[in-house]
């Protein structure tokens, strides 16, 4: 059930950043949703989730431009490596050392991450967090680097 709740913030995060000029219809949303297989209660599960994800407060420092600060190392602990898989955390370092993570933003990412699930959180996971904590913070500031690194598009961050 869980994956395809992820699949269904996936879909939402997708048609959302696809819409960039565009309204974003609910009624077409759900009906595509709906469309593709999911059912009514998968779908409100992943709308509860993403709610409660964005409504959750936000650090003023994390919604910083992290793009001016030295990049810093971060060791995990013993909880977050078993929370976190191998992916999930490189992932994270990936992003923090190109500059697109404040350290206040990846702690939030990781704080919001161990307290979602029991379950392991692999790397889909932790982007899908990482986008919505970006989008929540700053609009359409980081939606070109959300778009390339969830389509694993790493040479366009750079460019």
């Amino acid at each position: 059930m869980r994956e395809r709740v992820l699949a269904i913030v996936n879909l939402i995060a997708q048609y959302v950043l696809g819409a960039e000029e565009t309204t974003i219809s609910e009624q077409e949303l759900m009906t595509e949703l709906i469309s593709v297989g999911f059912d009514a209660e998968e779908i409100n599960d992943a709308l509860s989730w993403m709610e409660t994800i964005a409504l959750q407060p936000q650090s003023e420092s994390a919604i910083v431009s992290p793009l001016m600060e030295p990049p810093t190392y971060r060791i995990f602990s013993s909880e977050e490596q078993q929370k976190l898989t191998d992916k999930a955390r490189g992932f994270l370092i990936k992003v923090r050392t190109m500059g697109l993570l404040s350290n206040e933003a990846q702690e939030e990412i990781i704080d919001r991450a161990l307290r979602s699930t029991d379950d392991p959180i692999n790397e889909q996971e932790i982007k899908i967090i990482t986008s919505l904590i970006l989008l929540s913070g700053s609009s359409n500031l980081w939606l070109r680097e959300i778009n390339y690194f969830m389509e694993n598009d790493w040479k366009r961050i750079y460019h």
